[in-house]
């Protein structure tokens, strides 16, 4: 599995924004129902010149892990395993589509857990001066959003949410953990060892981004 060198982080995850419930520390779940599709998409500010990614570990009943992420181009698929995708890499938040993560609901039952996260590839210092919104687009009903509005200094990634199945649903629940590297563990490593997914990790970087106009 790949892992970044240099996490740094912001987020948005879009979906129908003014009408979804707002996940807070006091009411921190909802319910996703359906078979279709449940979206989940990031945007940042361009101006910030920062390179955002938008990532998901997924957990199987059969034992198998996975991580889906741009670095390393393990971009997942619908329709085969994982059932979790990545749509493409923005690089400079220019994207009016920003990224989005999909998680194809017809194989719900195959998930012991999801848990989406974000960290800052280059860029930005840290998560304070791009403030960001998660909205999860869900195929019945208004989906969830969560506001992250209380980054530490220095913290350059995030958890999101996780999500579980639940009876005929999946149950989204917040967790906005913050993560600043240290000089052995990054972002990636940092999460896994709070949330014990057990991958094992090896260093990867990007290619440069070519900023000539």
């Amino acid at each position: 599995m790949g892992s970044a060198d240099r996490p740094r982080g912001v987020i948005r995850l879009r979906g129908e924004e003014g009408t979804a419930p707002v996940l807070t520390r006091a009411a921190p779940q909802a319910r996703i129902r359906g078979r279709g599709t449940l979206h989940a998409n990031l945007n940042w500010l361009p101006a910030a010149g920062a390179d955002v990614n938008l990532c998901a570990f997924a957990q199987f009943h059969d034992g198998r892990t996975t991580v889906v992420q741009a670095l390393g181009g393990d971009f997942g698929s619908l329709t085969e395993w994982p059932h979790v995708a990545l749509d493409h890499d923005d690089r400079t938040g220019e994207s009016s589509d920003g990224e989005t993560l999909r998680v194809n609901l017809a194989h719900r039952d195959l998930f012991a857990r999801l848990l989406f996260f974000v960290y800052i590839y280059e860029g930005s210092a840290d998560f304070r001066r791009l403030g960001a919104a998660v909205n999860v687009t869900a195929p019945a009903g208004p989906g969830c959003r969560i506001v992250l509005d209380d980054s530490p200094a220095g913290a350059t990634g995030a958890t999101i949410a996780t999500a579980v199945p639940d009876g005929d649903a999946l149950t989204v629940r917040r967790e906005v953990n913050w993560y600043t590297p240290t000089g052995d563990l990054n972002v990636h490593e940092l999460i896994d060892r709070q949330y014990g997914f057990g991958l094992d990790w090896t260093r990867a970087t990007k290619p440069p981004l070519d900023r000539r106009p």
